[in-house]
C-alpha cells in the first residue's frame, strides 16, 4: 500500500509546493497559473483516495459476509471443534489489520491540514476524504463485531471441551472405585 506523506515528509511537501508557487509567480504567472502545482498535487491525492476507497471497500465486503458466516457456522462448528484460535491469530491478525486502517484514517486527515496549509480548498478531496473515513471506520466496525463473534465461539467451544473433560475426570474416577 502506497504511503501518504505525514510528519516531516508532509512538511517537506508543503514547504516544496510553497516555493514552486512563489518561483512561479515571480516569473511573472497569473496567480491562476502559478497555483496549478497545488491543483495537480489535489488531483494527484484525489485519485490516490480513489484507490484506496475501492479497496477498502472490498476489504469491508469480506468482513461485512465473514462476520455473518462466523455466526452461522459456530453452531455446527461447536459440535465439530472447527474454528478454534487457541493462539489468537486471527484475532490479531484482524487487529493488526483495523490499527493499519486507522493509520491510513490519520493521514487522510494530515492530507487535509496539509492542503489547508497550502490554502487550497476542495470539495472533491473533502468529499473523498469523508468517503474514506467512513468506509474505513465502518470496516473497523465490522471487523470488530467478527473479532466479538470469533470470542464468543471460542468461549462456547472451550465451555463444551471444559465439560466433557470433567465428565470423563468423573467417570474415571467413578470407575476407579
Amino acid at each position: 500500500m502506497s504511503q501518504f506523506p505525514t510528519g516531516a515528509s508532509a512538511r517537506r511537501l508543503v514547504a516544496s509546493v510553497q516555493k514552486l508557487e512563489r518561483t512561479l509567480s515571480t516569473a511573472g504567472l497569473p496567480r491562476f497559473m502559478a497555483r496549478l502545482p497545488v491543483c495537480w498535487l489535489s488531483w494527484h491525492y484525489c485519485r490516490m483516495l480513489d484507490q484506496k476507497i475501492v479497496r477498502m471497500r472490498k476489504i469491508a465486503g469480506k468482513f461485512d459476509s465473514w462476520g455473518p458466516t462466523i455466526r452461522e457456522v459456530s453452531p455446527v462448528a461447536q459440535e465439530r471443534l472447527e474454528m478454534l484460535d487457541l493462539d489468537h491469530s486471527m484475532r490479531t491478525d484482524i487487529e493488526f489489520t483495523k490499527v493499519t486502517m486507522m493509520e491510513l484514517r490519520d493521514y487522510c486527515t494530515d492530507i487535509g491540514r496539509m492542503f489547508e496549509q497550502l490554502g487550497y480548498d476542495s470539495a472533491a478531496l473533502k468529499r473523498r476524504q469523508a468517503t474514506l473515513v467512513a468506509v474505513l471506520e465502518a470496516s473497523c466496525a465490522s471487523a470488530s463485531r467478527m473479532q466479538e463473534a470469533l470470542t464468543r465461539h471460542d468461549d462456547l467451544v472451550l465451555a463444551r471441551l471444559r465439560a466433557e473433560a470433567d465428565a470423563a475426570s468423573a467417570a474415571a474416577a467413578r470407575a476407579a472405585v
